[in-house]
């Protein structure tokens, strides 16, 4: 039976994200102005020499394909930093709160206690699913150019041939045409690869874990008004208690749509692009016989259809435990109880037509339906892509 160790070993989720937040110095309890200049502005930087290379060779349209892969990936990570930051403040009181309901005093009956740690379970399966995608998809990505030329640095010397390629597309100011100056260059792109990783992960294992936390409290609470007793000597106060809980939960929804809304807006367009210019990344390196290139793109575009399935799946378990406290407060003995209670009841009905969700700005709404669109989306410009070129 789940006791309180069960939720003391759920709360590890949050010092998981305590941990990922603090590189980036944007854990709001330890919020650090000079880890997040310092990780941001080396971040900026690079992401401005990028730009800087989408511009000068906008001619060539190979060598564009080659920049936007890094960069719509880039530019997503980008604005997460950013509004990690600016939602900052807001974030906080939703981990703050969500830390309160990790108590065993909280719960009534042990299925209840069963809800809550089956969804903490989830977010926990994703975090380790996301940072160990990450960490593979950014150092192959960063060895990519050694590990595309192994067969020159083993080959004969004479035979060998090795092309002082670089990692990323970031334009460079002075010519890498000596061992030296590569190198140098090589290696000081090098805490790119953990900032990168940090703000992709950072944003999204934080998103995850408050969504299906909420949807779990949702969950615990559909329960309860299931239970509603029609006791006019107990009726109110469960009531009053249900009415505390739901609107503490809409309030912690809202608080995460907002905070997020933006970088599922970039990641919604984002992940079209990039589906899209990956797939004709891998067809290429395929037809082409690129096995080590192509099992760098593998990586990448499995990275983005990872994240993408996650923020449609907590999307989607959102609005459906939203919608079960719905139907709860329709299925209850409404009918039962006393003219003011069924009068708090149907308001509490009228509210709860309109379910919590994660919109991509004000417009769009991230659920299943929405990972079916994007891949459908992406592959019709893929077999354009591919005609044209």
């Amino acid at each position: 039976m789940p006791d309180q160790k069960d939720l003391d070993g759920a709360a590890d989720i949050f010092s998981w994200n305590r941990w990922l937040l603090s590189k980036l110095g944007l854990w709001p309890a330890e919020k650090s102005d000079f880890r997040f200049g310092l990780s941001f502005g080396y971040f900026m930087y690079h992401m401005t020499m990028e730009y800087l290379d989408l511009f000068l060779f906008i001619d060539d349209l190979e060598h564009v394909i080659m920049n936007l892969t890094e960069n719509m990936a880039f530019s997503q990570i980008v604005v997460r930093m950013l509004m990690l930051r600016v939602y900052n403040f807001e974030l906080g009181e939703v981990v703050s709160e969500a830390m309160t309901d990790l108590d065993i005093r909280k719960y009534k009956t042990e299925e209840e206690k069963e809800m809550v740690i089956q969804y903490n379970s989830r977010s926990k399966t994703f975090v380790k699913l996301l940072m160990a995608n990450v960490a593979l998809t950014a150092t192959s990505y960063y060895f990519q150019p050694i590990l595309g030329q192994i067969g020159s640095l083993i080959g004969p010397a004479d035979n060998s041939t090795f092309v002082l390629q670089l990692p990323y597309r970031f334009y460079c100011f002075y010519k890498v045409d000596e061992v030296q100056s590569y190198m140098w260059t090589y290696f000081s792109q090098f805490p790119f690869v953990f900032v990168s990783g940090f703000g992709q992960s950072a944003a999204d294992c934080l998103m995850v874990t408050l969504v299906y936390h909420v949807s779990g409290q949702l969950s615990v609470l559909a329960q309860r008004i299931s239970n509603l007793t029609v006791d006019s000597r107990t009726c109110t106060g469960e009531i009053k208690t249900v009415i505390k809980d739901h609107i503490r939960l809409l309030r912690m929804g809202t608080k995460i749509q907002e905070a997020f809304s933006i970088t599922l807006l970039a990641h919604l367009i984002g992940a079209t692009s990039l589906v899209c210019i990956l797939g004709y990344q891998i067809l290429m390196n395929f037809a082409n016989g690129e096995t080590a290139i192509l099992g760098t793109f593998v990586a990448f575009i499995f990275l983005v259809l990872l994240v993408l399935y996650a923020h449609c799946t907590v999307g989607e378990c959102l609005i459906t435990e939203s919608e079960k406290v719905c139907d709860a407060f329709y299925d209850c003995e409404w009918y039962c109880m006393s003219t003011n209670n069924a009068k708090i009841i149907m308001l509490c009905m009228e509210r709860s037509q309109k379910p919590l969700r994660l919109t991509a700005g004000k417009f769009s709404m991230f659920c299943l339906a929405t990972l079916t669109e994007v891949l459908k989306t992406s592959m019709g410009y893929l077999s354009v892509l591919r005609n044209f070129l």
